[in-house]
């Protein structure tokens, strides 16, 4: 038996109407539709339905059945059969650097097979708006030690250097961990990952500079208040004329840390962090188009005019970005 619902709402209409035109008109249909679609539903069920002998149709005493049965069944199978309203928003939170091709990767699948809105909320705090209630969940850079939160490990990746433009550094190829300690360091105070006890104890950098975003951290590195460090990802979605990044050797990998609250999450905060996780293992971010390699000829140049530029003497203790 091949009856569609179509064809059960077509005979309804025509049932409460009593008239072929006026339940085409309501149906959006030719008459001629209707009136096919009708006669497939009676051949499939091999009953007559209508009583056409007459100027407009009557319902034979199996047709009264069907209507009285329709009437009842079938807006509750169109009711389960209806797509499922989406589940309310997810909020996301971040800080400083959205991870675009894990993030939306994962974001696209969560709205297309759970039908659940992610929405994006950018809040320069440690946690993103999480503690706040501003958000549902967030992706953060670093290690996140929290018993309040659920927290799950996502990627690792390279970090990079973040010069001036005009620092002696910029000359360089690439740089060493070490190499910076030697700078000032531009540091975030509000939502960053990174300060001077991250290195070694005969390296420590100085602050130069304290910010509580990403856009008054480019600046400082720009003006030459200190250096600085960004994972990979990060570094390419905020390009600067005045400031480049290098690869840094020597440093430990960002990591990328998801969390939600422990105590009434998100019905789809765990699922969401799942789907997260289901990016390639060996997933790395590429450098920044600002990554890149210097000639000698330049090198040279450079280097003269910024050891000009900077004043520098033979103290080692010289610690400009």
């Amino acid at each position: 038996m091949d009856i569609g619902l179509r064809h059960l709402r077509y005979f309804l209409t025509l049932a409460e109407e009593r008239h072929f035109t006026w339940a085409a008109d309501r149906l959006g249909i030719s008459q001629p539709t209707l009136s096919r679609h009708i006669r497939r539903l009676e051949d499939e069920l091999g009953r007559t339905l209508l009583d056409r002998s007459t100027r407009h149709p009557r319902l034979t005493a199996e047709g009264h059945r069907l209507r009285d049965d329709l009437q009842l069944l079938l807006p509750q199978l169109e009711t389960a059969l209806r797509p499922a309203e989406p589940q309310s928003s997810l909020r996301l939170g971040y800080a400083w650097g959205f991870p675009l091709e894990r993030g939306r990767r994962a974001q696209a699948t969560l709205e297309e097979r759970h039908l659940v809105l992610v929405r994006t909320v950018r809040r320069d705090d440690r946690t993103a708006g999480l503690r706040e209630g501003l958000a549902d969940a967030a992706l953060l850079w670093g290690a996140v030690r929290d018993p309040r939160l659920v927290t799950t490990e996502i990627l690792r990746e390279p970090q990079l250097a973040v010069v001036s433009r005009n620092s002696t550094l910029a000359v360089r190829d690439r740089v060493t961990w070490r190499d910076l300690g030697r700078r000032c360091l531009v540091v975030n105070t509000v939502s960053g990952t990174h300060t001077p006890r991250d290195w070694p104890a005969d390296a420590t950098p100085e602050i130069g500079a304290e910010t509580s975003n990403i856009e008054e951290y480019l600046h400082a590195v720009a003006a030459r208040r200190g250096v600085g460090v960004l994972p990979a990802s990060v570094a390419a979605q905020h390009q600067d004329p005045d400031v480049l990044y290098l690869p840094l050797t020597g440093a430990p990998e960002a990591v990328l840390t998801y969390a939600y609250p422990r105590s009434d999450p998100h019905p789809y905060a765990e699922t969401f962090g799942r789907v997260l996780r289901q990016g390639r293992a060996d997933e790395r971010a590429p450098f920044s188009k600002n990554t890149r390699t210097v000639s000698a000829k330049d090198t040279r140049a450079a280097f003269t005019n910024n050891a000009q530029a900077d004043g520098r003497s033979a103290k080692a203790g010289s610690r400009r970005g």
